[in-house]
């Protein structure tokens, strides 16, 4: 079957990284460093700058919105973080990896946060050196945060790097290593077909939010559209 090319939902990320305006000059970004004798990349997808107040947790359901099943994966829209979408998946051996936009305005465009209940002993705040590798491409670098509460942890990076992004949606496995011990082994099959409802769920909730703008916008300009207690009785337009 043809994999959906992953240069839609890199256009996606570029596009969002430009939207207002110019890149802020405190925006997290990549750090690439140059192949190391094994070959390692070395990708910082800034965390110390970039950690929100509110991080990507497993929400409740009371606070997903689902938008499509896709395969194996689901779209949704979470609440908590003003309607941005994602797309989540839960894999053989119980972990559950989810990735998705940041609301508009924040430093980094995207995360990537995976849990599983065996990971009892991360320890909320702290960083973990991972490995990911897509196939058997040359692996990427990064520092994981971990978050959530004793009713669940999970670890999450954010991503600021198109090409990383790239190999999510045309790459068919990603390897998670931590201390060269092998955390995960999860198959991205179907990963492109979910990118592309991701970003029409997204578009979606952009429509919705300017839209809203819009109307809060038209009802401040319409001098009929007083507060009740501010209209005349004399007035026949005040009703």
């Amino acid at each position: 079957m043809k994999r959906t090319s992953g240069w839609t939902v890199v256009r996606i990320f570029l596009d969002w990284w430009r939207d207002d305006g110019v890149r802020r000059k405190d925006a997290c970004r990549p750090v690439r460093q140059g192949q190391s004798g094994a070959g390692m990349r070395k990708l910082l997808m800034g965390l110390a700058g970039c950690l929100m107040a509110v991080a990507p947790a497993m929400a409740e359901e009371s606070e997903i919105i689902k938008w499509k099943d896709v395969g194996d994966w689901r779209v949704a829209s979470d609440t908590t973080m003003e309607g941005s979408c994602f797309i989540t998946s839960v894999f053989e051996g119980g972990v559950s990896l989810r990735l998705g936009f940041y609301p508009k305005g924040s430093d980094a465009p995207l995360y990537m946060s995976f849990a599983s209940d065996d990971w009892k002993s991360l320890e909320v705040g702290k960083d973990y050196d991972l490995t990911f590798r897509f196939d058997k491409n040359d692996p990427w670098s990064a520092a994981a945060t971990a978050a959530g509460d004793e009713s669940g942890k999970f670890l999450f990076v954010n991503i600021t790097d198109a090409e990383f992004l790239s190999g999510f949606v045309r790459k068919r496995s990603l390897a998670i290593a931590f201390e060269d011990r092998l955390v995960a082994h999860l198959s991205l099959r179907g990963t492109g077909a979910a990118a592309e409802e991701l970003m029409k769920c997204q578009r979606a909730v952009d429509e919705i939010i300017a839209d809203e703008g819009r109307k809060s916008k038209e009802k401040k300009s319409d001098p009929f559209n007083a507060p009740s207690e501010k209209r005349s009785g004399r007035d026949p337009f005040s009703l």
